[in-house]
């Protein structure tokens, strides 16, 4: 506000109802008990008061239920992935996706595992391999019909594939995956998108983040498509010690994909609301221009010195001289990648503009060591 008045905090400053899936399979908007879904995704529509918009403004957050299957991508959690992004696009909302997860949900068939046995190649040398896995006769015919593809051998019958009794275990949740991640695409280009990464992301929802393009990683939050003991199998010696290592924030700010990196969940729903602050309330309205403390028409204070300079004094200002920007409104991102350029966002008279300026002084890049490479 002005100078000298008094800031009046609004009444009902958060609410937030959950996209819920009704018996048509649409969304509907509803409220039921925190930890009462089956589904490891979960979906709010937000409405909250802001120096921006006080009347209010709406944002459509998605997430995963870690606490659900450890947050694996199945065919129900694609599809409420789904229908909440469709959502937000056709109301031309700002879509945040907050990502913790284990990547699609390959599942077993844990009632088979006792059932089956193996033809060795050499009984008395298990090491040489096997030849199938069977099942006695009487096994066979006490599985439900159709869970089992088999061919007859001479101690019973040879399994050559597994389907079992329940629907979203196998290569469907793929399908699923790769149905969201053309959704994003289409999100991305249509509306804001925003990805807070607030623990493990793997496989489709490291990718998920990528396609939203816009990332802010938490610390514990390593991104990757493989984890580090498949990759070590792989390999066939311990190279790699962590996840981290593959797509902690040490990998992927300096290459690009994360814009900015914090500590903790706190600091990570702060910049949230920071990066939101400068997005209007729809894709279809004007900026979200705030009040300002900091008169429009005053001088830009902070000068360049003859010997090199930090260029982003020149955005922000120091504590004796104002820069171009309100005070206070300057906020860096990509930090990490690209150190000859700057880029950011900061408001001008309360309008919100994006900044890009170049680095002249000598930069340090530091490359992160691949423990693969020899």
């Amino acid at each position: 506000g002005a100078p000298g008045a008094p800031s009046i905090i609004p009444g009902g400053l958060f609410e937030s109802q959950e996209l819920l899936e009704g018996p048509d399979g649409n969304l509907v908007l509803g409220k039921r008990e925190i930890g009462t879904n089956k589904v490891g995704m979960v979906a709010w529509l937000v409405k909250m008061k802001t120096p921006e918009y006080p009347e209010g403004r709406e944002v459509v957050f998605i997430a995963n239920d870690v606490t659900v299957q450890s947050g694996s991508f199945g065919v129900p959690e694609d599809e409420l992935f789904f229908k909440a992004s469709k959502y937000a696009r056709e109301h031309k909302l700002p879509r945040v996706y907050i990502a913790c997860n284990s990547g699609a949900r390959i599942g077993l068939v844990d009632d088979l595992k006792p059932k089956f046995n193996i033809k060795f190649i050499d009984e008395a040398s298990p090491s040489k391999g096997f030849e199938y896995l069977y099942l006695t006769d009487e096994v066979y015919k006490s599985l439900p019909e159709g869970s089992v593809n088999v061919r007859q051998v001479p101690e019973g019958w040879a399994i050559t594939d597994i389907i079992g009794t329940d629907e979203g275990i196998g290569v469907e949740n793929l399908q699923g995956s790769g149905k969201i991640a053309g959704e994003t695409s289409r999100a991305y280009d249509e509306i804001f998108t925003l990805s807070y990464v607030t623990g493990r992301s793997v496989g489709i929802g490291a990718y998920l983040v990528r396609l939203g393009q816009r990332i802010i990683q938490m610390k514990q939050g390593p991104m990757l498509l493989t984890g580090y003991g498949a990759l070590n199998k792989l390999l066939g010696r311990e190279v790699y010690t962590s996840q981290d290592q593959l797509g902690g924030p040490q990998v992927m700010f300096p290459n690009g994909c994360t814009h900015e990196v914090v500590d903790d969940d706190q600091q990570g729903v702060s910049s949230i609301l920071r990066w939101l602050s400068f997005v209007p309330k729809t894709t279809e309205s004007p900026p979200a221009v705030r009040q300002c403390a900091d008169p429009v028409n005053r001088d830009v204070e902070w000068r360049p010195t003859p010997t090199p300079y930090d260029p982003r004094l020149m955005l922000s200002g120091t504590a004796d001289a104002a820069g171009f920007f309100d005070k206070g409104s300057w906020k860096e991102y990509l930090s990490g990648w690209g150190k000859s350029t700057v880029i950011g966002r900061g408001r001008l008279g309360g309008i919100p503009m994006g900044a890009i300026a170049v680095e002249t002084r000598l930069v340090e890049r530091i490359v992160p060591a691949d423990p693969a490479d020899p």
